[in-house]
């Protein structure tokens, strides 16, 4: 009976032996940081801000880790959240300030891709004071960000949050339908296009705003300039001063943009100068706000010229459509515009709407309206001079007089000929 007991009691000591190292060890294991936030950041937790909102604060755990940031935990970006001293008093003024405080903290990261950011059309409108424009947050998402490879989706996401009727429209484009099916060009193993591809990701550029566009469409289409010399006469001309949707989005209404341009310095000129705006010039030159005329805008052209720095103003001519939705409406290239007569002819529905254009510091263009015989006029002719095409039905005096001219050089040496000839025969009869 002694025995048994000894030999029970042993091998309940072997047990608590065996379990023991165990439950020390679990005992002796951290406890898991995001555990604990999650704790109370799963439930519905609200802040009253300043400006008189409610914030929620809830995190939904699932979706966290599946988060790449998961790694690093709630801690890796709320590391201003004191320890001992939570849920913090501190006011929070609204949710837009909280989302630019926290657009720092990604930089401490990711600081290539806040540099692209910072030169962005994004970036500009956030600094410009633009609330609706995003941060990262706006596109990655504040606690279930994905991979790089979720955000490469036909879908259009993230931009289509903000771009959903121009997501609309290229979605039924010959790029977005074409991306839906899969075409794949296969010996360069090039997708057809979505968002980034043309825009970017980060370092977003303002598509509208000098070459970058046709530059961008030949990066896949580098055939296109050869491709049109086989049948559109000057195709250089064409292919400086058409966009590409001008012709290849056949249904938009399109208009002509005369862009402010710096000669000397090879780039767009800028809405700030040293004494003020040239939107204050336009406004003081244009009182009635009835859209600049032709004497109008060569006084604009003039003034800019004549500025205390050296600088030659002209004007950038270009046809364009009218809105974003229409410059992702792109068709197949079989149905884009082909013929001459849609541009040259009188009263073309491009030339009935004329704007110009000036730079805005973020590269987005600021336009106004002019009157549409600004195109027609002798007045204006130095000012659309880069724009001017004879024989394109728009300055009919000059196109009359370039045949005045050539009819009268061609005149100089006939007439010459046909006077020799009739001296010569005239000397032989005497």
């Amino acid at each position: 009976m002694k025995l048994s007991v000894v030999c029970i009691s042993l091998l309940v000591a072997t047990a608590c032996l065996a379990v023991a190292p165990a439950t020390f060890a679990a005992e002796a294991a951290p406890d898991n940081p995001d555990a604990k936030c999650l704790k109370c950041h799963s439930k519905k937790l609200k802040k009253a801000l300043e400006d008189g909102e409610t914030m929620i604060l809830q995190v939904a755990g699932d979706e966290f880790e599946q988060s790449v940031h998961q790694v690093i935990g709630c801690t890796g970006c709320h590391r201003d959240v004191p320890k001992g001293k939570h849920p913090s008093r501190q006011p929070i003024s609204s949710r837009r300030e909280y989302s630019l405080k926290h657009n720092e903290t990604c930089s401490q990261c990711h600081a290539a891709k806040h540099m692209d950011y910072k030169d962005s059309v994004h970036a500009n409108m956030v600094a410009a004071g633009d609330n609706a424009a995003p941060v990262c947050s706006d596109c990655h998402s504040s606690h279930s960000i994905q991979q790089r490879a979720v955000y490469e989706p036909v879908s259009g996401e993230p931009c289509s949050t903000c771009h959903q009727d121009i997501y609309d429209a290229y979605a039924q484009s010959v790029h977005g339908l074409a991306r839906a099916n899969g075409n794949v060009i296969r010996e360069k193993h090039i997708q057809a296009p979505i968002c980034a591809d043309c825009h970017h990701s980060h370092d977003i550029t303002a598509v509208s705003a000098s070459d970058y566009l046709r530059e961008t469409c030949l990066e896949c289409h580098d055939g296109a300039a050869v491709a049109h010399e086989k049948w559109l006469p000057n195709a250089g001309m064409h292919m400086k001063s058409v966009s590409c949707a001008a012709c290849h989005s056949p249904m938009a209404d399109r208009r002509v943009d005369l862009q402010l341009y710096d000669n000397l310095k090879q780039v767009p000129v800028a809405q700030q100068d040293n004494e003020g705006t040239y939107q204050a010039r336009l406004e003081e030159i244009d009182a009635a706000g009835d859209g600049l005329d032709s004497v109008e805008l060569w006084k604009l052209v003039r003034q800019g010229s004549r500025q205390g720095e050296a600088i030659d103003v002209t004007l950038r001519g270009r046809m364009e459509v009218t809105t974003g939705v229409d410059a992702h409406r792109l068709a197949p290239r079989g149905q884009a515009v082909r013929s001459c007569e849609s541009c040259h002819q009188g009263g073309a529905n491009g030339f009935e709407n004329v704007t110009v254009s000036i730079s805005m510091p973020d590269g987005r263009k600021q336009r106004f309206e002019a009157d549409k015989k600004v195109l027609n006029s002798v007045v204006s002719v130095d000012s659309v001079g880069d724009f001017y095409a004879p024989g394109g039905t728009r300055i009919r005096l000059l196109d009359g007089l370039l045949v005045l001219a050539l009819v009268g050089g061609l005149a100089v040496p006939v007439g010459h000929i046909a006077l020799g000839k009739y001296l010569r025969k005239k000397n032989r009869k005497q």
